[in-house]
């Protein structure tokens, strides 16, 4: 039964992917605003999810305002789907036409140290088109989760290293994340998400969440600059890639200490712009799962 789902799952995939290529760009956002419509209206338990994230979070916002909220969340994810299955059809130049970049100049101040640079980015506006369009700067490489379909997985990981990015999985990527650091390039982290017992527990929204430990720990011991990026989306449905300053590294040689403060120090600027952009977040994830072991 697993094997004819993965099989139905690929197969809407390559389909809907070669469909929507067929349409100019300005046609497949649309698209993607109606999957996202008919997910909103059948995923009750993500809806869920996301009232549960979102409840505590704005505690000063109404059960309207939160579900107007998770209606563009859904959306944006809708958007974003049809957007990923026309990168084949993007090249670097149409990129640079469709997503314009703020902040150029701390990625290259970070790049000029020449220790590599770790970029802090999370499910936020179209992060896929984001990793395409970094390649402009230099070997670009992600660290990606392997998706349980290995159909899909190996579409998906195609589109990816089409449009110029390198991708490492987790399992065995830290022998490959010192070596893309040691010749100063630049390495994603996609971080925002629940890191269940492995990660260093920070405040986020008021509230204990277990953080991934990883780019703290690499920039610890490379030396790394780290930088958080994000793409947001606009009204007309371009985007704006804002690379903000590079965070200063905290090493005090308390190393347990150092990540965590570290970690903290860059999940606040991604609790910044959160805040100012709640509808482009993936509040459908259960950020929180994870306990304190005190709570």
């Amino acid at each position: 039964m697993k094997k004819i789902s993965h099989l139905l799952e690929y197969i809407f995939l390559v389909t809907a992917g070669f469909l929507l290529r067929l349409l100019p760009y300005k046609a497949v956002s649309g698209v993607g605003a109606f999957f996202g419509k008919i997910l909103y209206v059948f995923d009750k338990k993500h809806r869920k999810i996301a009232y549960d994230n979102l409840k505590p979070s704005f505690p000063e916002k109404s059960t309207e305002e939160l579900e107007g909220i998770i209606k563009k969340v859904y959306d944006n994810m809708g958007r974003g789907f049809s957007e990923f299955l026309y990168l084949p059809k993007l090249s670097l130049e149409k990129l640079k036409k469709l997503v314009k970049v703020e902040g150029e100049e701390h990625l290259r101040a970070a790049l000029k140290k020449g220790k590599g640079v770790i970029v802090i980015v999370s499910h936020f506006g179209n992060w896929e088109l984001m990793g395409a369009r970094y390649t402009e700067y230099g070997s670009s490489t992600v660290i990606a989760f392997p998706q349980s379909n290995a159909l899909t997985d190996k579409v998906i990981t195609k589109y990816r290293t089409n449009a110029g990015m390198r991708i490492i999985f987790t399992g065995n990527a830290v022998k490959e994340i010192f070596k893309a650091l040691k010749s100063n390039g630049m390495v994603g982290f996609l971080a925002d998400q629940d890191a269940h017992g492995e990660g260093v527990f920070v405040d986020f929204f008021g509230r204990p969440a277990s953080t991934s430990r990883g780019p703290s720990v690499f920039a610890l011991k490379t030396k790394a600059a780290i930088i958080t990026s994000f793409i947001v989306r606009e009204k007309d449905n371009t985007f704006t890639l804002h690379i903000e300053p590079e965070i200063p590294l905290v090493d005090t040689g308390d190393f347990e200490a150092d990540v965590r403060k570290n970690t903290e120090n860059w999940t606040l600027v991604l609790e910044r712009y959160v805040r100012q952009y709640p509808e482009q977040w993936f509040w459908v994830h259960r950020r929180w799962k994870t306990k304190k072991e005190n709570d």
